[in-house]
């Protein structure tokens, strides 16, 4: 009897060490995750699924070993959002694949990719797309969903700036490079790109929402 009832208490404290983490950081739902959750939300489970029925290994080094599991989840993500480098890395960017109505082959076919232009295509019909030719724009998130634009509807905006950061990869989807943006930004009486929250381009223009709150247009 007394297996059990460390069988049940070591499942308890995994469960509600797990639910805690996922509460803390705000992502209790599968399309709020990243690859870093994921993966680590599998390593935690393994920790559990392993550690459940051995009695072997002692109650507090279990939770400890789960504690540590959660804190190295929460750095990583706390990295990928601070660093572009590492979040390209471990998450991924947008891959655009049809830009002004034209596929773009070297996105499509770059071996990394590995874009399963069939399963696009279904993404796409599951929208109420019905045919590439209705496109004007797509592009495959991070998160694996597609971003579609058809002829006629606009273009969806571009994050240029987060946390002071310039995002080099938007600024060359929308065919701009720094000089452009430093020269908006001057315009707009920022003199400090650590100032800024986000620059958001939309239809030509600039929105920037400084680390204050405070808008700029």
């Amino acid at each position: 009897m007394e297996y059990y009832l460390l069988v049940l208490a070591k499942f308890v404290i995994g469960f509600l060490i797990v639910i805690s983490h996922l509460n803390f950081s705000g992502k209790t739902q599968l399309s709020q995750m990243t690859p870093v959750d994921f993966i680590g939300n599998f390593v935690l489970g393994g920790i559990i699924g392993g550690v459940i029925y051995n009695d072997v290994i002692p109650l507090y080094q279990y939770v400890i070993v789960l504690v540590i599991g959660v804190m190295l989840i929460s750095l990583l993500n706390s990295v990928s959002k601070r660093f572009f480098l590492f979040r390209s890395f471990a998450i991924g960017n947008p891959i655009p694949i049809v830009k002004d109505g034209k596929f773009i082959m070297d996105n499509i076919l770059k071996r990394r990719n590995k874009i399963d232009i069939l399963n696009v295509a279904s993404q796409l019909h599951a929208q109420g797309i019905h045919s590439f030719q209705n496109l004007k724009y797509a592009q495959i998130e991070p998160g694996g969903q597609i971003t579609a634009i058809c002829e006629g509807a606009e273009m969806p905006s571009v994050i240029l700036v987060k946390d002071g950061r310039i995002r080099h990869s938007e600024l060359e989807a929308i065919g701009r490079d720094e000089a452009w943006l430093q020269e908006k930004i001057a315009s707009l009486n920022i003199n400090n790109f650590n100032e800024i929250f986000i620059a958001e381009f939309w239809q030509g223009e600039i929105t920037v929402v400084m680390a204050d709150g405070q808008v700029c247009r």
